[in-house]
C-alpha cells in the first residue's frame, strides 16, 4: 500500500469519523471524496495551506453566481458550497496528515470560509427580489445568533455544566436520530448539497422558505434550551436535573 495513503486513512480519527457519522452526504460522499484528493495534492507537493486557499477562492465565488438570478449561474455557485465541502475535508485530511503544510493563519481562514454557508442566503434570496431579499439576511441573522448563543453559554457556563454532568445520570445525545435529524435540518453541511438540484428545478424561493422558518424555530429552541440549561445549572448547583 502507498505510505501516503496510508498515513492519510490512518491520520483520520474516531472522533472525526463520529463527526463524519452524523452527515450522511459528508460521511458517504465529501469524506470518500476527499481522500483521493488529498492524496493526489500531496503527491503534487500541495498541503493543507492551498486547499485552504482553494476553500475561500470557492467561497467568494459563491456569492455573485448565488446573487447572478439566472438560474445556471445560481446553481453554479450552489456548486461551489457544495465543493467547498469537499475541499473542507480535503483542508483537514492534510492538516491531520502532515500538520507542516498547515498553519494558525490556515486554520482561521478555513474557519472563516465556513462562514460562506450562513451569508449564501443573503445573495440567494436578493437573486429573486422582494420579499425573498428581506429573508435571506434574516436566516442568516438568526443562524448567527443561534451560533453566538451557543458559543456564550459554552464560554461562561460550559465548564458548570461539564462538571454537573458528572455528578448525574445524563446520557448526551451525541450520535443519537434525533441529533442527526436536527443536525441534518439546520446545519448547512448537512443539506448544502441539494442546493444546486433544487436551484435547477425551480425550487430556490421554497428552499429560502423553508430555511427561514426551520432558521427562526432553531434560534428559538437555542435559547429556550441554554436558559433551561442555565436555570438547571444556578438552582441545582452545578446538578442536572
Amino acid at each position: 500500500m502507498d505510505t501516503d495513503w496510508e498515513k492519510l486513512l490512518k491520520s483520520h480519527p474516531a472522533v472525526k469519523k463520529e463527526w463524519d457519522a452524523t452527515y450522511p452526504w459528508i460521511r458517504y460522499v465529501a469524506r470518500p471524496v476527499s481522500f483521493p484528493i488529498s492524496w493526489a495534492f500531496r503527491k503534487a507537493g500541495l498541503g493543507a495551506n492551498h486547499a485552504t486557499i482553494l476553500t475561500v477562492l470557492l467561497g467568494f465565488a459563491s456569492v455573485p453566481l448565488l446573487a447572478s438570478g439566472v438560474k445556471a449561474w445560481m446553481a453554479a455557485g450552489a456548486l461551489c458550497l457544495v465543493l467547498y465541502t469537499v475541499f473542507d475535508c480535503v483542508d483537514g485530511d492534510l492538516a491531520r496528515a502532515w500538520p507542516e503544510t498547515g498553519s494558525p493563519a490556515g486554520q482561521f481562514w478555513g474557519e472563516l470560509v465556513g462562514h460562506f454557508y450562513l451569508i449564501c442566503y443573503i445573495p440567494l434570496g436578493l437573486s429573486f427580489g422582494e420579499p425573498w431579499a428581506a429573508f435571506g439576511p434574516a436566516i442568516t441573522a438568526c443562524k448567527l445568533l443561534t451560533i453566538n448563543i451557543r458559543h456564550n453559554f459554552w464560554e461562561t457556563l460550559g465548564g458548570l455544566w461539564e462538571q454537573s454532568k458528572k455528578a448525574s445520570a445524563y446520557e448526551p445525545s451525541t450520535g443519537k436520530w434525533h441529533y442527526k435529524v436536527y443536525y441534518n435540518l439546520t446545519d448547512p453541511q448537512g443539506h448544502i448539497f441539494l442546493l444546486p438540484l433544487l436551484l435547477l428545478a425551480g425550487f430556490g424561493r421554497e428552499f429560502i422558505a423553508v430555511s427561514l422558518a426551520i432558521a427562526c424555530a432553531d434560534l428559538a429552541f437555542i435559547l429556550v434550551f441554554h436558559l433551561l440549561r442555565a436555570r438547571k445549572i444556578g438552582s441545582k448547583k452545578g446538578q442536572v436535573l
